[in-house]
């Protein structure tokens, strides 16, 4: 049984309350696992398994936090599937779920085992790298340009599909430590990218 269902049973049926067997154990599993469930939604995104926005805040936040009491870098890279509604209307949402759940995958790849990806709405991502000075970022963010640009998408048609995505990098330092003003600069960031041609890493001018 999942330890808060577990809790909240003893908290309002007793401290001695115990599971009883057979089907009422059925139906307390299956509630068990509907909270798992729920608990899962509410922190990542279902279609491509990364973190949601809100537990993306959540985690920069106590970044920001350790970051500011240990005097520790970081860079935030936003990122932006460029002309993702191009791929919607020629090929299909089922093809745009698939081009999403590539990017992610590759992100899987490239990056560190505690770098963090957030779905920050719709084809847009935000990306957490700890540890991460700004002269080492671009470095990162550029990497995962081109490892994105290189991989083949399979839609199912009879040549291979490629997409290339824009990304706007962004880092904590001793005038720019408020989360905010980080994300704000990323973002800035990306639009510059796009805007200077797409397919390209823009540096935030902090």
């Amino acid at each position: 049984m999942h330890p808060l269902l577990s809790r909240q049973l003893k908290h309002y049926m007793g401290a001695n309350f115990v599971v009883p067997g057979g089907e009422m154990h059925n139906l307390f599993e299956a509630i068990s696992g509907r909270y798992r469930e729920l608990e899962y939604l509410a922190r990542f995104d279902p279609l491509t398994g990364i973190a949601n926005r809100r537990h993306f805040i959540e985690m920069v936040e106590a970044e920001t936090a350790r970051a500011s009491r240990y005097g520790k870098p970081f860079s935030i890279l936003m990122m932006d599937i460029d002309r993702f509604k191009e791929v919607n209307d020629a090929y299909g949402h089922q093809a745009g779920d698939r081009v999403l759940q590539s990017l992610c995958a590759t992100c899987k790849i490239v990056l560190r085992a505690f770098d963090l990806v957030g779905r920050w709405g719709g084809d847009e991502f935000a990306i957490l790298l700890p540890e991460t000075p700004p002269e080492i970022a671009p470095q990162v963010a550029e990497r995962l340009r081109d490892a994105i640009e290189s991989t083949m998408v399979d839609l199912g048609m009879h040549f291979p599909f490629h997409f290339s995505v824009s990304i706007g990098c962004a880092s904590r330092n001793a005038k720019d430590d408020n989360l905010d003003t980080i994300l704000a600069f990323a973002d800035k960031a990306l639009y510059d990218a796009k805007r200077t041609g797409r397919n390209r890493v823009c540096v935030a001018a902090q």
